[in-house]
């Protein structure tokens, strides 16, 4: 059986469907779900209702492509006729359509199918085979429900005495709720109906007000107290979470979005949260409720209880039929919501691509759909909502009129007192109260429970790159790097660094060299440890990056990136992130020698000015300087500069190579540079074609081969003749 057979209401035709994804665009842009399937022969889009909108033969087709575009893309076939849209998707979805690219591609050329990769391929619960959400490999159906509320309630233990506490004040104040129509039946039955209105009434109604005191007195207490233990649980949960995060490798962000990150720590943790306080004891509250009044019903008659519960059987079969569809339709107003967000997202990012293209009435039309199908699913959802809670009232509204007859009936015949009579009704009216809830209340355990699966997937993620149990401290280093038949690739079955061998001494410069994809920044991350080889070593002073503590090998490694992260606050703090002891003199020291010092002290601020988010406020030379005299101030044995004086102008770039030069003084230093001319004064150059070494040599000895370098550097003074720059 195919993978979209499994899927409700898609049914394929004859052939096994080869790949499949789903869509959430139409052609218009609105945000509506279909599914891709390709098999043999044929490419076929599905409507959610498993009924055919495109059906496309693949002898018939010339090539495929993705056609990009801000907030989504498309996938385009090229036939006779021209280019034609299969599909539309948002961007988040736009790997999977990558992959349905290559595969479509082969099938059309008659080559086979790409190999991919657990990443590649739609993702699956291997018990129940349902699709799994983006970001999580945590299935919310097959879910050890006990398991995860046990473990849940572990987070308590530290707090139980409050719990216990908490759990008693609720007790007391079930019971007290139920005091008074107790005490009504006591004032109409033995007091007013008596007319006995002497200290009786004064006694009994004074008793009502203290019950209604201490019981809100109660109410608040455990109220704080819930408060009190959710914030300490919330915290506790948060702080995991992100220790997780923060341990995890490098590879483990590199397939997923930062926002789901951002979901789990905060909305999957409030979600835990409030199942953990408020949920467990609502939950228990209300169950003791139910007992508590159907015993005070029995007690104070059996038979008006027995009419009164025969709405009930009425009341829970509506529920389970109708909680499903509102569940459904609150997921589907989320769902518009999170689009119609993403929407907003993508533009505000890509406002100035929108500016640039004059596309604002594109992106007010698409926003203006988005919220469209928003406002139409509030009105399905909260109408639909509307039309519930009357019919709840309209059903256990029967059951109160079947006892206000018959229990009228019975008072008129003096078979049962008027007081009987009135808390008998008090105590139904509470009773359908959690029993019109109940398939509420499962569906929101249901979602606390897949929150808190979802938080624990994190927690219970190893490291890719975990330090072994017999990692030792290295606290100096003098920086001689081998790399020793090393193979690696991001998936295993396709090497980006095919058996590479490189031998570094201690302060030598390595200048890194290549096509772009040929793996000059897979090595790199292999240097640094974001990765572990597939095969082969890499040794620092003879000793296996494996068997370095993490932390010991970073303190030693300092990196300038082409595309510099600056954190949202000073720029002494930025300079400072790498060495929190630092002091000012330090700092500018350090700003000095980066050449950052003099536009530094020009600012309004000085040092304190701050950056903006990721450094909005610089230009990209001076958030470059910046960087330097953080790794500056980091002090590693180690260097590493990616890209360095990339997309800066010319005077820009002579003060950051100054900075540099100073920088790589002493330190083995591996630099990757896309002006070849800045790499001059490398020791050696290391020519990395299709992640293999394919030369190594000087400057000189690397032009007098005629080989590869020797081409890129040609290319290089054509394109600068062109642009009016001569290279030195």
């Amino acid at each position: 059986m195919s993978l979209v057979e499994k899927i409700p209401d898609i049914i394929m035709p004859a052939g096994d469907i080869l790949y499949f994804a789903k869509a959430d665009m139409n052609e218009n842009g609105s945000f509506v779900d279909s599914w891709l399937g390709v098999t043999e022969n044929h490419i076929f889009v599905y409507a959610e209702n498993g009924s055919v909108l495109k059906s496309l033969g693949i002898s018939e087709l010339k090539g495929a492509k993705l056609d990009s575009y801000i907030g989504g893309g498309s996938l385009v076939v090229e036939s006779e006729d021209g280019g034609v849209v299969v599909v539309r998707f948002s961007a988040p979805l736009t790997s999977k359509f990558t992959v349905a690219v290559k595969v479509i591609e082969n099938l059309i050329n008659g080559k086979p199918l790409p190999v991919l990769s657990k990443n590649d391929l739609p993702r699956q619960c291997p018990n129940c085979e349902r699709p799994l959400q983006e970001g999580t490999n945590a299935c919310s159906v097959c879910v050890d429900r006990k398991k995860v509320v046990g473990r849940l309630l572990g987070y308590t233990k530290p707090y139980r005495l409050q719990m216990l506490f908490a759990m008693v004040m609720l007790i007391l104040a079930t019971l007290l709720e139920l005091a008074p129509p107790y005490i009504t039946k006591i004032l109409v039955d033995e007091v007013l109906e008596p007319q006995d209105i002497g200290g009786g009434l004064l006694l009994w109604v004074a008793l009502l007000g203290v019950t209604s005191i201490v019981l809100a007195l109660m109410q608040i207490v455990r109220g704080v107290l819930g408060v009190w233990i959710g914030s300490k649980v919330m915290g506790d949960l948060r702080k995991e979470v992100y220790q997780s995060l923060m341990r995890l490798s490098l590879s483990y962000f590199d397939r997923r979005q930062t926002s789901q990150f951002i979901g789990r720590v905060n909305r999957d943790v409030e979600d835990t949260r409030q199942f953990l306080t408020d949920g467990v004891l609502w939950v228990v509250g209300q169950a003791l409720m139910l007992v508590a009044i159907l015993v005070m019903m029995l007690s104070l008659d059996w038979k008006l209880t027995l009419f009164a519960l025969l709405p009930t059987p009425i009341v829970i079969l509506f529920s389970v039929m109708i909680w499903p569809r509102v569940h459904q339709m609150w997921y589907k107003q989320w769902q518009a919501i999170n689009r119609l967000n993403m929407v907003v997202g993508d533009t505000l990012q890509g406002i100035r691509v929108v500016k640039a293209f004059g596309q604002e009435k594109q992106e007010q039309s698409r926003y203006m759909k988005g919220n469209d199908i928003l406002m139409s699913q509030t009105i399905k959802t909260d109408g639909m909502w509307q039309g519930v809670f009357p019919i709840f009232s309209f059903i256990t509204g029967t059951g109160m009129l079947l006892v206000w007859y018959f229990g009228g009936m019975s008072v008129v015949s003096n078979d049962l007192s008027l007081g009987t009579l009135m808390a008998f009704v008090a105590y139904l009216g509470m009773f359908f109260g959690p029993l019109q809830w109940y398939n509420q209340m499962i569906t929101w355990v249901s979602r606390a429970i897949s929150s808190a699966n979802r938080i624990f997937e994190i927690m219970d993620t190893p490291s890719k790159v975990p330090d072994s149990k017999s990692a030792v401290t290295v606290n100096d280093m003098e920086g001689k790097v081998e790399i020793s038949n090393v193979t690696f690739g991001y998936e295993k079955h396709s090497p980006v660094i095919k058996d590479l061998n490189l031998i570094v001494e201690p302060g030598e410069m390595i200048g890194l060299v290549g096509h772009s994809g040929a793996g000059k920044s897979t090595l790199i991350n292999l240097i640094s440890r974001f990765y572990d080889p597939t095969e082969g070593t890499i040794t620092i002073d003879g000793i296996d990056l494996k068997d370095i503590r993490q932390e010991d090998l970073h303190k030693q490694i300092g990196v300038v990136l082409q595309e510099t992260f600056l954190f949202d606050g000073s720029i002494s703090d930025n300079i400072a992130y790498s060495n929190q002891d630092a002091t000012p003199d330090d700092i500018m020291r350090a700003a000095k020698i980066a050449n950052a010092h003099e536009f530094i002290v020009k600012m309004a601020d000085g040092y304190e000015t701050q950056v903006g988010e990721r450094g909005h406020r610089l230009s990209g030379g001076q958030k470059q300087r910046i960087a330097i005299a953080r790794a500056i101030l980091h002090d590693p044995r180690i260097l590493i500069l990616d890209e360095a004086t990339a997309s800066v102008d010319t005077e820009t770039e002579h003060k950051i190579q100054e900075a540099v030069s100073r920088l790589v003084q002493g330190r083995t230093t591996f630099a990757i540079a896309h002006r070849l001319s800045t790499l001059r004064n490398a020791n050696r150059l290391v020519v990395i074609d299709k992640g293999q070494i394919a030369e190594i040599g000087t400057h000189e000895e690397l032009l007098a081969q005629k080989g590869i370098y020797y081409k890129l550097v040609e290319a290089q003074k054509e394109m600068s003749q062109i642009k009016g720059v001569e290279v030195g």
